[in-house]
This record gives C-alpha cells, sequence and structure tokens, in this order.
C-alpha cells in the first residue's frame, strides 16, 4: 500500500498540492497560537521591582468559593497581610529583614500642569522609603526624604518632571494634591533611570502609612536573607509556617518569575490577557482545520472517484482504500509539518507586534521558539489530517465493486445520512444555545452566541450539498439572465456537478459567517453599549481623571462647592462576585450615593427605586443578572465583596442600563483612602454657563481633573471600546484570513482538475475568454451561495445579539460600509483566483489536453 500511496501522490500533484497547502495553514496556524501562549507564560518584566528580595510573601489574592474538589477561585480586589503575620515573617529563622510594602497612588505634576503617569502609559505607585532596598534602588543624587513634606523620584520621572534634588514638585495622591520638596533622586542598581512600566515616589514610612490606608498591614512583604541563608531554604521555611482558616492569614511565598511579575502587575495583566486570546484561537483554528482539511480532502476525493471506482472493481477492499488514504494523510502531514513551523514564525512575529503597537501586550513579550509549538501544530495537524481524510473517503470506499463504476460515472447521492443526521443535531444544537442567550440576556448571552455561529457553520458545511442544490438553481437562474451563453453554460455546469460547487461554496459559507459575526456581533455590542451610556448621563459635566487611574475624594468636595452645581454624585467602579450560569464569578459593580444617583444618572429602573439602595444591605442589579436567576424586587441573595467579605443582600431595584456600567450597584458605606471613577455634576436650571467657568476654574487647579460633556464623555466611552475589541478583531482576522485559504485551495484544485473538460470545449469551438468567462460566472454562482448562507449565519448572530441586549431580536446595527466590503472582498479574491487558475489550465493545446487527462 506504501507504493500505492506514492505512486497516487505523484500522478494526483495538484490534489496532492492543494491538501499540503491546507495541512501547512492549519499547522502554521496552530503552531503560532502555542508559540504566543509558550511566549507568554515566559515573559517576565524586564527589571524585577524585588530583585534584592530572597522571596515575597503575599497574601492570598483569590477568594476560593466551594469545598472539597468543587472550588472555584475569584481573584479579589485587593488582599493584605496583617500586622501579625509581618510578625510571624520576621521570626522565621534565616530572615534579616522583612519590608512591608504598600504600593499607592501617587502621580507627580509637571511644570506644565499635567499628571504624568508611569512609562509606557503605566501606573505611579508611592511607596515608603525602605522599600526602596527591596528593588534596590540607591540615590544617585540628594538624600533619603527626612520629614513628611519631602520626596524621592526615580530618575527618569525627575527627568521629566524637570526637577532635581531641591526643587518642588506637585504630588497627586488620593489626599489631594500638594506640594512637596524633592529631596533625592534613585535609580535602580541595574543603572536604568526607573523601572520599565511603572514610575516610583518614595515617601517617609509615616507619609506612606497615611496615603496607603494601610493600618500597620501590607500589600506585600520582602524578604532579605541574612548572609549565608539560602533563598531557596528560606522560603520553604515561609512556605511551612502554619495558617489558619482566617483567610487574611492564608498566604503565598513568591520567588524567580512569580515574584518578578507580582512587583509589576501591569505587565502580568497584559501578559496573561495577551495569552489567554491564543487559547480559544487555537480551539477555534482546530476546528476550522477540519472543514477546511475535509474540504480538501472532500473535493480531492470527488476528483479520485473513477481511481476508487476501479479499484474496487478489480478487488481492493474498502479497509485497504482507506488505508491508501491514510497513508497519503500521513504524508501529507508530516511534510507540513515543518514548513507550517518555518510559516508559524514569522506570523507569530507579527501577531506579538500588533499586540506591542496597540498596548495590548508589554515590550517584554518576546515570541520564543521551541519544541512544544511545533509538536502541537505538527501532532494537531496530523490527527486533523487523518480524521479529515477518513471521514471524507468514508462513503468512497463502502461502495459494492459491483456499483463502484456507476457510481463514479453518475453519482446518486450527494450526501449520506449519517452526515445529514449530524449536520441536523448542530444545526439543533445551534438553535438551543440560541435560545440560551436570549433567556440570559447582556454580555453574557451575547458571548454564547460564539458558539451558536460556530455550531450554525459545522451544520452549513455538513448541509452545503443540499443547500447548493437549492440554492443553484436561483442563482444560476439570475447568471444566465445577465449573460445567455457563456451564464447558461456556467448554470448547466454547476448543476451537474453539485458536489464540487458546494466544495467552494461551503468555503466561502465559512468565510462570510466567520468575518460577519465579527463585524456585526462585535459592533452591535459596542454600538449598544455606547447608546447605552449617552442615555444613561442625565448629568451636564462629568469630571473623569486627566491620565491617572481615578479622582481624589476631595475633587467631588470641590466640585460640590462650585457656583452653579445643584447636583454631584461620585462613583466608584469596583467588583462584586456572585453566581454566574451556577460558578461563582466577578460581576462590575459601582459604589454609589443613594441620595443624589438618580439626579446625574437614569438607570431605567424597571422595579423598585434607586433611593431603596441607602437601605443596609440593599442593592440594585441589572436586569440581565436578575433575570438569570429570577430575581425582583425583595429577593435575597448572597455575594461577596471586592475584599473577600460574605454578604447577604437584598434587590431593591431591577434597572436596565447596565452595559458599560455595572450589573450591581451599592451603596458607599464611607470615604476611605480611595479613588473615585467619576463625578457627574448638574448643573442648576439656568446656570450652566456659571459652571461651566467655575469648572474651567477647577480644572486649573486640579491636575487631575479632566471636564466632559455629556457627549464628549459617551466618546470617550466609544473609544474605550474600540481599544478594548482590538484583540478580538486580531483573532478574528487571523482566522478568517485561514479560511480565505480554503476558498483559493478549493477553487484552484476544482478548476485545474478540468483540463479535459475545457479541451472538449475549445475542440467544439469555444474560445479562451469564452471559458473564462464561463468560470468566472461559475465562481459567480459559488459566490453567490455561499455569501447568502453564510450572511443568513451572520444575521442570525446579529439578531440574537440586539435579542440578548435589548430584548427584541431584530436587525439593526449593521456596520455600513464594512459588511459589503467584507463581500466584496471575498468575491474579488474568489473571482481572481478562478480566472488565473482557469487561465493556466488553458496554456496547453487541447489535443495535448485530451491526450493527457486522466480518465
Amino acid at each position: 500500500m506504501l507504493r500505492l500511496t506514492l505512486s497516487t501522490i505523484r500522478t494526483r500533484k495538484i490534489g496532492f498540492a492543494g491538501s499540503f497547502a491546507s495541512v501547512l495553514v492549519a499547522v502554521a496556524l496552530i503552531s503560532a497560537c502555542f508559540m504566543m501562549i509558550q511566549s507568554g507564560v515566559s515573559a517576565t518584566p524586564a527589571v524585577d521591582r524585588f530583585g534584592a528580595t530572597a522571596a515575597v510573601v503575599r497574601a492570598d489574592p483569590d477568594l476560593h468559593i466551594g469545598s472539597g474538589d468543587d472550588v472555584e477561585d475569584v481573584p479579589l480586589e485587593r488582599s493584605r497581610l496583617t500586622a501579625a503575620r509581618l510578625a510571624e515573617l520576621g521570626a522565621v529563622p534565616g530572615v534579616e529583614a522583612v519590608v512591608a510594602d504598600t504600593p499607592f497612588y501617587a502621580q507627580a505634576v509637571d511644570r506644565h500642569g499635567a499628571t504624568l503617569a508611569g512609562p509606557g502609559g503605566g501606573p505611579s505607585w508611592g511607596h515608603g522609603w525602605p522599600v526602596a532596598r527591596l528593588t534596590p534602588f540607591t540615590l544617585a543624587a540628594g538624600r533619603a526624604p527626612g520629614t513628611d513634606d519631602e520626596v524621592v523620584l526615580d530618575a527618569d520621572l525627575a527627568r521629566r518632571s524637570s526637577v532635581r534634588p531641591g526643587d518642588e514638585v506637585r504630588v497627586v495622591t488620593v489626599a489631594g494634591t500638594r506640594r512637596f520638596r524633592v529631596s533625592g533622586v534613585a535609580r535602580p542598581a541595574t543603572g536604568r533611570a526607573g523601572l520599565p512600566s511603572q514610575s516610583a515616589l518614595f515617601f517617609t514610612e509615616r507619609t506612606a502609612a497615611r496615603l496607603s490606608g494601610s493600618q500597620g498591614a501590607a500589600d506585600f512583604a520582602g524578604v532579605l536573607a541574612r548572609p549565608g541563608t539560602s533563598a531557596a531554604d528560606l522560603a520553604n521555611r515561609l512556605r511551612r509556617l502554619p495558617e489558619t482558616s482566617d483567610r487574611s492569614a492564608r498566604t503565598q511565598v513568591l520567588t524567580g518569575d512569580d515574584r518578578a511579575r507580582a512587583g509589576a502587575p501591569e505587565t502580568a495583566e497584559k501578559l496573561e490577557y495577551s495569552t489567554d486570546l491564543f487559547g480559544p484561537m487555537a480551539g477555534i483554528g482546530g476546528f476550522l482545520a477540519v472543514f477546511v482539511i475535509g474540504g480538501t480532502f472532500g473535493l480531492s476525493i470527488l476528483q479520485r472517484r473513477r481511481e476508487i471506482a476501479l479499484l474496487r472493481a478489480i478487488g481492493t477492499t474498502p479497509g485497504q482504500i482507506r488505508r491508501m488514504i491514510a497513508g497519503e494523510a500521513i504524508v501529507v502531514a508530516l511534510l507540513a509539518a515543518l514548513p507550517g513551523y518555518a510559516l508559524a514564525v514569522p506570523l507569530a512575529r507579527l501577531l506579538r507586534a500588533v499586540l506591542v503597537a496597540r498596548e495590548l501586550a508589554p515590550p517584554e513579550f518576546v515570541v520564543v521558539t521551541g519544541a512544544l509549538p511545533l509538536i502541537a501544530g505538527g501532532g494537531a495537524g496530523l490527527l486533523l489530517t487523518l480524521l479529515s481524510a477518513l471521514t471524507a473517503v468514508r462513503q468512497a470506499a463502502r461502495v459494492r465493486p459491483a456499483e463502484a463504476l456507476q457510481e463514479a460515472a453518475m453519482p446518486r447521492r450527494i450526501m449520506t445520512w449519517p452526515r445529514l443526521i449530524l449536520a441536523l443535531l448542530t444545526l439543533g444544537g445551534g438553535g438551543a444555545i440560541l435560545a440560551l442567550s436570549q433567556h440570559l440576556g447582556g454580555e453574557v448571552g451575547v458571548a454564547f452566541l460564539a458558539l451558536v455561529v460556530i455550531l450554525f457553520m459545522a451544520s452549513a458545511g455538513l448541509l452545503s450539498p443540499v443547500l447548493t442544490r437549492l440554492l443553484e438553481r436561483p442563482a444560476g437562474a439570475v447568471v444566465s439572465a445577465v449573460t445567455r451563453t457563456t451564464g447558461w453554460l456556467a448554470h448547466a455546469s454547476s448543476a451537474a456537478a453539485i458536489r464540487r460547487v458546494s466544495s467552494g461554496a461551503a468555503a466561502i459559507m465559512i468565510s462570510v459567517a466567520m468575518a460577519g459575526y465579527a463585524l456585526l456581533v462585535t459592533a452591535v455590542l459596542n454600538d449598544t453599549t455606547a447608546a447605552q451610556g449617552r442615555e444613561r448621563v442625565v448629568a451636564d459635566r462629568v469630571l473623569v481623571p486627566r491620565n491617572g487611574p481615578g479622582l481624589p475624594p476631595d475633587v467631588a468636595d470641590a466640585a460640590r462647592r462650585l457656583d452653579g452645581a445643584e447636583t454631584v454624585s461620585a462613583t466608584r467602579a469596583t467588583a462584586f462576585s456572585s453566581y454566574v450560569l451556577g460558578t461563582p464569578d466577578t460581576l462590575p459593580a459601582q459604589l454609589v450615593d443613594p441620595d443624589t444617583i438618580g439626579k446625574v444618572l437614569d438607570l431605567r429602573v424597571l422595579e423598585g427605586s434607586l433611593a431603596a439602595v441607602k437601605e443596609a444591605g440593599t442593592v440594585a442589579v441589572s436586569r440581565t443578572h436578575a433575570g438569570e436567576h429570577g430575581w425582583h424586587v425583595g429577593s435575597r441573595f448572597h455575594g461577596w465583596l471586592a475584599d473577600g467579605s460574605p454578604v447577604d443582600l437584598r434587590v431593591g431595584a431591577v434597572f436596565d442600563r447596565a452595559l458599560g456600567f455595572a450589573d450591581v450597584v451599592l451603596p458607599r458605606t464611607g470615604a476611605g483612602p480611595e479613588l473615585d471613577t467619576a463625578v457627574l455634576v448638574r448643573a442648576r436650571p439656568g446656570h450652566l454657563g456659571e459652571l461651566d467657568r467655575a469648572l474651567a476654574a477647577l480644572e486649573r487647579e486640579q491636575p487631575a481633573v479632566r471636564v466632559l460633556g455629556r457627549d464628549e464623555y459617551a466618546g470617550a466611552a466609544e473609544t474605550s471600546i474600540a481599544r478594548n475589541v482590538t484583540g478580538t478583531y486580531l483573532v478574528l482576522a487571523v482566522l478568517v484570513s485561514f479560511t480565505a485559504v480554503s476558498l483559493v485551495n478549493t477553487l484552484v484544485m476544482g478548476t485545474a482538475a478540468r483540463a479535459r473538460e475545457f479541451a472538449l470545449l475549445r475542440a467544439v469551438g469555444a474560445s479562451r475568454r469564452q471559458i473564462v468567462r464561463m468560470i468566472g460566472w461559475e465562481t459567480g454562482i459559488v459566490l453567490l451561495i455561499g455569501a447568502v448562507v453564510g450572511t443568513v449565519i451572520a444575521c442570525v448572530a446579529l439578531a440574537g445579539a440586539n435579542g440578548a441586549l435589548s430584548g427584541t431580536m431584530w436587525l439593526s446595527g449593521l456596520p455600513m460600509p464594512l459588511y459589503p466590503l467584507v463581500l466584496a472582498g471575498v468575491a474579488a479574491m474568489g473571482l481572481a483566483t478562478s480566472v488565473l487558475a482557469s487561465g493556466m489550465a488553458l496554456l496547453s493545446r487541447p489535443i495535448d489536453a485530451l491526450g493527457g487527462a486522466r480518465e
């Protein structure tokens, strides 16, 4: 069988080339995904903020919900080591010192009144001066801070602030804006001017304790080892400290890369985000590869039906035919593994460049090549190729010898019963999940639409022969009406070769459906979020942070004293943990003032009143979250606050406009050292001009404040939304490109294998131009069929997104002209490919093609 397999590959060069190309691209895609995952996992910050420590200890950053093996981890907003725990760490043998570190917001203001973020737009953190030894930072000029009005800046921040020791600098903290005297300038021992992704300001211990609100606790404990003590031994001793049921006593001991990531959470967050993109991408790519490779092998086997029929007629068993095809698949997969891996390297580098340019990944994210991506990509390619090839040959191998030649000459069935049943099952599964998405609603319901589209694409691919037969007649009639001669020939040829046409149509269905989902669903989610934001804000002006994470509480206090202000209400974004689909998950939440929030925000309350939130233990929940659990006003439920505290709450109101805001609205119980997310201001009737003048003066006095009008605020939210979906667009662009390869491959194989048919047409008088036109119109029929089905799938997803977000399944939010451009691009690519392939097939003389064509 091996000799027969190799002989077949040599004589079926076009089929082999098409199969090789589809497997190569699949291997490249999967290898690139694993390469990106490996790169993200292995990347670390360029400078370890805790580099001088033997280990760093922190409180458990996760809330563990459940018991036994059924435990879910939910990240906490902040967890701190108690003073008692810090004392226990200091008593461990081999510990020289334990330095408590609780970073807090501190942002310098330059001479032009602008707040300065960290390098690359990163955060700016304040610390007590003893924390400097953890990196270590050493003084490059001046001295350590000695009084509460002194500060040491890192060298990079001092340069950007244009200050040196002895100068004054304004610093914004949670306590407001005040002037500090620069006592010194420090830099890391590595010689850099500062940390690569954050700025550092060092204060006296007393000032740091006041601004951080630590009260003797700490976010981190940097442990320094005594001389002669092994860092590894000390870390093991720290891990053996007894733990109690008290969550604050549960700790993590971090060393190596984990320690470096803990010191640069902004870098770690970006690395995690950019890594998490590619797991689903690899899974969806593998799913699509089944159809891409399966379609290629199916077309190849369709073109070889007479060859397989002859083999069956001379006594070859079905098992031998399957082994022959399996052998071909193995050869193709093995030959495509190394070139696919080689192609994955530039693809991964391109993805990395886009992520870094869009600031979705840090510069430390560097593409790492190795054996794992090769093994993963090559192994997946081999398995997918075998699965696709054996599935495609199943029907041809089972034909009885007496029927083989008759089946080859005139196929009687366009699809098998198992394929039809599987198609109906996937269609029904997609419909069931679509109904579930409407029941859940909101962003959770929209998330399920990706699975709906995948199942509908699978069903369309399986049903492509039936759909092609149904749609070929109207599509062919349209083409025939446009041009009577070549159009009629294209219609007749397509009607006589449903299987061939369905292979090309299936590739277009998947391409259009994927692109349509990417554009339509993302567009409607973004548009609905932005629209709800515009409708929600009824305040005249909104104060937001300028180049920082939040607003000091004194900004809201100052706004309340402004002339012309009638209502001022501050909000603070937080998190709330509750059950989503039976699993604990983190929901976006907002802390508000119940007495004033209803005057500056219209949340479209459906039940109850926002004023009820001021009652102890009462909250407002979104329509989506309430609908999932069947909650109404008065319903009670259990949850966890951002610090992990368990709470039993009562529903006081159900509201509708939650997108871009929150699923849970909680009352503010106290000011505390926390930053506000926004301050909403409503003017007294007829005093908006007076308020604007007062706000302009406030903006000059408060460097952290930016004043926006209602429309500007909505526009800023839309910009943020667009930035957040960049990663989604990137992933979907790669997957759509992958499916486009299937389209090109199918058209080239289908056209190149028709050399004998073209030769016969030329022998009876058809010109090259007429044949090329006929192929173009045939491709037009294929494009029409695929575009119609793909658009229907995309529109179902669009209607589902509208239904989940607004409660009504209707077609709105079509992104014009992006979607027509996608269809035009697919059409242009298909027509160009078919015309080029047909032109190459017509290069030989008719007599040569007739003599060399295989029957």
